[in-house]
């Protein structure tokens, strides 16, 4: 059998076709790693007229203005934010119109990654408006850490009203949350959702490359050669799935190691010691920084990128050629994405986490579910936090789609 995954190996890497795939992951790797510093912009007045910068040297220049205000997020930092922020209101008025950039860039935007988090959490409790700055005081700064639990119950009786369990969960994950928060400038809520794109991009090509494992065979009629040999079918699935699974895994870990280094490596490795609640939200309930999200949403691709391809090794199985199969995979990949964006409701919430690639795409995707929702599934009279689901689920669905997989082939007759 060894020698058989050897030369099952071999005739896959010899394939153009997948070695064009797997050629364009490593090159996405690097290239949806470094567009977000492409988009960095900073602008400043000098001798009357206005003067852009763009790219890496705009991010040095915002991470060195935002400098002194790195680390630990304390009361009195907070305060002194909103100090700033109410005194030049009284000077200007607003922050748009006439408002002078430098002044904007010395005053206003150093502090504006926390002042941002407390305006957040002075929302009403009725209909979630955040107030004007004007309207927040030096003593709410001064309580900032003890608003957040009071808002998060706001938000969670507006939301999930009917669902007190829901509430539960929350409650129950955010008094875990460790307090204060940190901040480390480079990164924005804006620049971590490259790693969600660049995981579904990276599904679909591997997705792609697994489509054509069985049916390709069968549209040559080579199939009905193999099975007539000593090895079986039985052996020759197995080989075929451990092939696959071999090739998207070293894949996936290479890829991804490529990703996170240019990254991080571009904004600051620091960056990854910066609270999730200060990037997201006040609330958001997961105790990570933004490296542990960084590694959470990795290992949530994984899981789904593996799930994906068992379900997609199934479809091969079960079609007679490549197109179909192809087809298939396409319309599978994009599924969860369109579903959710068109339809939404429960229904769709509830396909979207029984897909194997619900967690993987736009709005519908883990990364969203963990920073930008508080959505939560009923399962009978349990309730779940739907990230934990589409976390757990494609997990399940691996071992069953992988024995479908081979009990469709081991039945297909010649």
């Amino acid at each position: 059998m060894k020698r058989l995954y050897i030369e099952e190996l071999k005739r896959v890497m010899r394939t153009k076709s997948i070695l064009l795939f797997l050629a364009a992951a490593l090159v996405l790797s690097v290239f949806m790693a470094y567009v977000p510093v492409t988009y960095e912009r900073f602008t400043y007045e000098e001798n009357g007229r206005e003067i852009t910068i763009k790219g890496r040297e705009a991010l040095a220049i915002k991470k060195e203005l935002q400098s002194p205000n790195a680390g630990e997020i304390t009361p009195e930092k907070i305060a002194a934010g909103l100090k700033s922020y109410q005194h030049n209101l009284e000077i200007y008025g607003d922050f748009y119109g006439d408002f002078p950039i430098n002044v904007h860039n010395s005053e206003i935007f150093p502090w504006s990654a926390i002042v941002r988090r407390l305006q957040e959490i002075m929302a009403d409790s009725e209909n979630g408006l955040a107030p004007d700055y004007t309207e927040i005081t030096e003593e709410n700064a001064l309580h900032f850490y003890e608003r957040c639990p009071a808002h998060l119950d706001d938000l969670m009786n507006m939301e999930q009203k009917d669902n007190p369990a829901a509430r539960e969960i929350a409650a129950e994950m955010y008094s875990k949350v460790k307090m204060p928060f940190y901040y480390y400038p480079g990164y924005n809520s804006n620049m971590a959702e490259y790693e969600g794109m660049y995981l579904f991009l990276l599904m679909f090509l591997c997705t792609m490359v697994t489509s054509p494992v069985f049916c390709c065979e069968y549209q040559t009629g080579a199939d009905d050669i193999l099975r007539s040999t000593k090895h079986g079918r039985k052996k020759l699935a197995f080989v075929k799935i451990l092939c696959t699974m071999t090739i998207s895994l070293i894949t996936f870990a290479l890829c991804m190691a490529i990703f996170t280094f240019v990254s991080n490596s571009l904004f600051g490795w620091e960056c990854r010691r910066t609270s999730l609640q200060i990037i997201y939200s006040a609330v958001s309930l997961l105790n990570v920084d933004l490296g542990g999200l960084q590694n959470l949403v990795m290992w949530a691709g994984l899981v789904s990128l593996l799930s994906s391809i068992s379900f997609v090794l199934f479809l091969s199985s079960a079609c007679k050629n490549t197109t179909l199969s192809t087809g298939l995979t396409i319309a599978f990949c994009m599924a969860p994405s369109a579903l959710y964006m068109m339809a939404g409701g429960d229904f769709t919430s509830y396909l979207r986490v029984l897909l194997p690639s619900g967690g993987l795409g736009g709005t519908n995707s883990f990364f969203y579910a963990v920073t930008s929702y508080f959505e939560f599934l009923k399962i009978g009279p349990a309730t779940f936090w739907t990230p934990w689901l589409l976390l757990a689920v494609p997990a399940l669905e691996i071992p069953v789609f992988l024995w479908l997989t081979v009990r469709t082939y081991c039945r297909r007759s010649m």
